[in-house]
């Protein structure tokens, strides 16, 4: 339903040292630094190797084999996690200048101590919220996903810059549209061309 972003900051540390006739003889303000990205989630309907995969989470399986809930445990997964890509729609451009639709583009390469938040079971809709961090030093690169137009005739390719060991977030326009919705979890298909 909806993710919110909060980014964490490191507050500079100014330095300032006085004369002994009590005139400045440094001011310096320090640079502020992100820390990461905090995220919250929020779900009106979960998926459980979606929920196992944020969060680390066993998945419980049914009789078939299928996924049907998840179990709870007192671990956080700190140095495990998931990337996070989304689109997001342009309202009002039906074209960009290429004559391709512009989507927003944002990924978040590395997002880990996924946990569950509060939830209520009553007589009305149950919503999930979960929240998580994102953590430098990814190895993302340009990723395993055609993202980006790489030519003019709109070929879709994977990221033209790749994502630093410093980069917690990337969020760009594209003109290639986000893949087709599909249930449950899928195989990672990488294109080797």
């Amino acid at each position: 339903m909806s993710i919110e972003f909060s980014p964490e900051i490191a507050e500079g540390e100014d330095i300032e040292v006085r004369k002994a006739d009590g005139t400045l003889c440094i001011s310096d303000q320090g640079c502020p630094e992100l820390r990461w990205i905090n995220i919250e989630a929020q779900f009106c309907a979960v998926d459980p190797d979606l929920f196992s995969l944020m969060t680390g989470y066993e998945t419980v399986l049914d009789h078939a084999g299928e996924a049907v809930g998840n179990r709870i445990s007192s671990e956080v997964q700190c140095d495990e996690g998931f990337a996070l890509e989304l689109w997001s729609d342009i309202p009002g451009q039906a074209c960009g200048v290429t004559g391709a639709k512009p989507w927003g583009y944002f990924l978040l390469p590395w997002v880990a101590s996924g946990v569950i938040g509060d939830f209520t079971i009553e007589n009305d809709a149950t919503t999930f919220t979960f929240s998580g961090r994102t953590k430098a030093g990814s190895g993302w690169g340009v990723g395993p996903y055609n993202v980006d137009a790489v030519n003019a005739t709109n070929t879709a390719g994977p990221l033209l810059t790749p994502i630093g060991p410093k980069d917690h977030m990337d969020m760009h326009l594209t003109t290639i549209a986000p893949p087709p919705v599909l249930c449950g979890c899928q195989p990672l298909t990488v294109d080797e061309s």
